[in-house]
């Protein structure tokens, strides 16, 4: 039986009635908050650990990019096992990794230890997000109410993402940044105890174990993933990352042949075939990318130029985080079922790359007058996109392959938390040391010195030990170049949000019926 074949199937166990349904989304909403609580409270961390551990930028970014590596990479296959072997148990096994590589993080010496432990908190956020998904979908039979569940699932990763920052924060004014992955083992342990409580197990009732797509499709979603990341701190032009450019292309074309021959594929790609299906999945991307990029890029500007504290710093990401949060609840519960997912995904596209351009307006003194607005700009374009785009993935296939949509929605997000740091991030570092050079030697500071003060602040120096004028050139050219590298960012980030509208508002259905395909 092929897949176009198959009728649909009713989740293994009947939705739990009443309040039953809502005590366990919010238990399983622990892990989505977890799961992005770490992103951003890492983030956060990133001028504490470079401090402590002497490391240079190209390794600095896969402090965070390992974590999200491993996230992309294994999602898709966690998500498949979770509708094999239980979605509960794979939730709880993911719970526990986390809870292992977050112990791992706070024992950590040394930056190799610290990335493999991100690393393994990574798979156990793989198993936990497409699980979690998953059982929200199962539970709720009800269209409208799944939404508003999705809107709930969603709005949690806000809150994971708002938390990180403050609670970062408050941490490193007492304690070294190891203190900063202690919450992560607090909440994998409440989602731990409480899932055998409030969580009923479900499974896919027919679903086959798709060994050669598990296979290809996580050495081809990893060597993607690895080729952006490494290749964009040390150059995409480069063998090695030529190499594993070839590998992906060699998995990807035999991943597509293995999935439409196989009569229970991991990824339905015959969905893809439907142009709003597709373009969803786009905006599951761009929007994650988007979010995660501007508060990367603002946090880098805050601490770097404006000097302020991982706390402060955390307390001024609110206005993006905080919106973001309310305008995600308000979009699943009222917005979508009045004017659809065509106006607000194309909307919050919108609404986002207006943010990303309003934070143009920083300049070299590092006030918060100029950043905010665009923050708050930022985060409502976000809140239209997160419930939105993952309702109208999840609602659009058939109740048999909820998981797997919920998986690869799950996939999509996840590349875009690799894409924002990775393409974003690097373009800041990476343009950042020439942007200063030219600045040092338009003030006169010989060539030689300037690739030594140069080599000294992208390490981290700064103009201690410097004469009081040169000191003062320093900070100056190092506030100005750094101004401009975030700005090209921004550029970026914005054109991406721009580009990514168009065809949202050409393929995108107005609205989408629970059992067919989107747009169909």
């Amino acid at each position: 039986m092929t897949t176009s074949d198959r009728v649909d199937v009713p989740p293994a166990v009947s939705p739990r009635p009443g309040r039953a349904r809502w005590l366990s989304l919010l238990v399983v909403c622990l892990g989505v908050m977890m799961a992005f609580l770490d992103v951003t409270s890492t983030i956060s961390a990133l001028g504490a650990i470079q401090a402590d551990l002497d490391i240079d930028s190209s390794t600095l970014v896969w402090i965070t990019s390992a974590y999200s590596l491993a996230v992309v990479s294994f999602v898709m296959s966690a998500g498949t096992l979770g509708d094999l072997v239980g979605r509960r148990r794979m939730f709880s096994i993911g719970a526990t990794v986390f809870l292992a590589g977050s112990v791992l993080a706070v024992l950590a010496g040394s930056a190799e230890l610290l990335i493999a432990a991100q690393a393994v908190a990574g798979l156990g956020g793989a198993a936990v997000l497409p699980t979690s998904l998953a059982i929200v979908s199962s539970t709720f039979d009800d269209p409208h109410e799944r939404t508003a569940a999705i809107g709930i699932w969603a709005a949690c990763s806000g809150i994971g993402l708002a938390v990180g920052p403050v609670l970062a924060g408050a941490l490193l004014e007492h304690f070294a940044w190891h203190a900063v992955y202690l919450a992560n083992i607090v909440i994998a342990a409440a989602a731990l105890l409480l899932v055998p409580v409030f969580v009923t197990e479900s499974k896919h009732p027919t679903r086959r174990l798709d060994v050669p797509g598990l296979a290809l499709g996580t050495v081809m979603t990893a060597s993607a993933t690895y080729a952006i990341i490494q290749g964009g701190a040390t150059g995409y032009a480069r063998a090695p990352i030529i190499l594993v450019y070839v590998v992906f292309a060699v998995t990807s074309f035999a991943f597509v042949r293995v999935e439409l021959r196989h009569p229970d594929p991991m990824l339905d790609l015959r969905l893809f075939k439907n142009a709003s299906f597709s373009a969803v999945m786009g905006v599951a991307t761009v929007s994650v990318f988007g979010l995660v990029g501007v508060a990367l890029l603002s946090v880098l500007y805050m601490q770097r130029v404006g000097q302020i504290s991982p706390l402060g710093v955390g307390v001024r990401l609110l206005p993006l985080f905080v919106t973001f949060l309310v305008v995600t609840v308000i979009s699943a519960r009222v917005l979508v079922h009045k004017v659809g997912y065509t106006a607000l995904l194309t909307g919050g596209l919108l609404l986002m790359a207006a943010g990303s351009f309003a934070l143009l307006r920083t300049d070299p003194s590092g006030g918060y007058g100029a950043v905010w607005p665009g923050l708050l700009v930022a985060g409502a374009g976000a809140g239209l996109l997160t419930a939105p785009s993952t309702a109208a993935a999840v609602n659009s296939v058939p109740p048999a392959q909820e998981g797997m949509a919920a998986s690869a929605v799950n996939m999509a997000r996840q590349l875009g938390t690799v894409l924002g740091p990775s393409v974003l991030g690097t373009l800041v570092t990476g343009r950042f040391p020439g942007n200063l050079r030219r600045r040092l030697l338009d003030e006169g500071v010989p060539s030689a010195q300037s690739d030594k003060l140069v080599h000294g602040v992208s390490h981290g120096a700064g103009g201690a030990g410097a004469p009081a004028p040169l000191a003062e050139i320093i900070t100056r050219s190092a506030h100005t170049a750094f101004t401009d590298a975030v700005h090209l960012g921004h550029i970026v980030g914005g054109a991406v949000l721009l580009i990514m509208a168009v065809p949202t508002a050409l393929f995108v259905r107005h609205k989408a019926n629970h059992g067919s395909p989107v747009g169909t």
